[in-house]
């Protein structure tokens, strides 16, 4: 036999077919190819397997010893090819065994993901997700190179080269404990500034959206406390006179579980949209593009 890791795979097609068929003709009308180019792919194979591979016998091609030794093992390689393409080309949520991985910040994942869950678990019992804290910067590439499927995040630099659905823009709000001694359903500007802040961010030198707002007014607050996780803020806020300011929706969320005063934010910020995010590559998956109407219908 010559080894020739660069057989064409489809030659092993024909060969699948001759040997079904028990002959040329009828596995060219099978595989609507002409005589001759059957006859041309059967000389291929015997070169490259360096055996008849079929012999005749009477109106039909008989398979040798070595063409009934690999006709199992072709046959399930065929199989496999043909179910890779298959997969790649549909997506039944009904049955699929999925691992979806979906790039989730803390505060995403806290007010956004549980109502993905739910719809997922829903339609597709058999699809399993998780979620991915990410690092803004490394986005892009991680859905790339398929280490995420989709993420949630803000538009900014980091999201521009990947596609993108926005999701709607969330309005800021300012959390004070329902018994705070100087503010009650209300809050101007002078107040905001006076008392001491919660923020919420991993990072050591954290500048929120309102900070860079406050700064274009020439203004600055106070910021006391800096916690990882926007339910310690918001527990924080509960039991001091300290103020956090949060998107909305996630205020509302964290007021099903313990009661804080919500009030407009006293100034304006330019929020920037959520978006749901995916790679071009991504694009024609079906699997992916399923997850995408999940999540939209989920979210919007």
């Amino acid at each position: 036999m010559n080894h020739n890791p660069r057989l064409d795979l489809n030659l092993l097609g024909i060969f699948e077919a001759i040997y079904t068929r028990g002959g040329v003709t009828a596995a060219g009308r099978h595989l609507n190819l002409s005589q001759s180019a059957l006859s041309h792919a059967l000389g291929r194979l015997r070169r490259a397997f360096d055996d008849p591979l079929f012999v005749r016998s009477g109106n039909t091609l008989v398979p040798t010893a070595l063409a009934r030794s690999i006709i199992d093992p072709i046959r399930e390689s065929l199989r496999g090819i043909e179910m890779a393409v298959t997969t790649a080309t549909s997506f039944d949520p009904g049955t699929s065994t999925r691992a979806f991985r979906i790039g989730l910040r803390q505060s995403s994942e806290m007010h956004h993901f549980h109502r993905v869950v739910q719809k997922v678990a829903a339609s597709a019992p058999g699809v399993t997700l998780a979620s991915e804290d990410f690092r803004r910067g490394y986005l892009a590439r991680a859905l790339a190179r398929g280490e995420l499927d989709l993420a949630l995040d803000l538009a900014s630099e980091a999201t521009m080269e990947l596609e993108a659905i926005p999701l709607g823009t969330d309005a800021m709000v300012v959390a004070a404990r329902r018994s705070h001694p100087r503010i009650s359903g209300n809050i101007d500007l002078n107040a905001y500034l006076a008392e001491d802040h919660v923020i919420v961010s991993p990072r050591r030198n954290a500048v929120g959206l309102e900070d860079q707002a406050l700064a274009g007014m020439g203004s600055t607050r106070q910021i006391a406390v800096r916690c990882q996780h926007s339910w310690s803020a918001w527990t924080i806020v509960a039991e001091t006179d300290m103020l956090l300011t949060i998107p909305a929706s996630h205020a509302a969320s964290l007021s099903r579980v313990v009661k804080n005063q919500i009030l407009p934010l006293p100034f304006r910020i330019e929020m920037r949209p959520l978006q749901l995010l995916w790679h071009a590559a991504a694009r024609s998956d079906p699997g992916n593009a399923w997850l995408r109407g999940v999540m939209i219908e989920a979210l919007s």
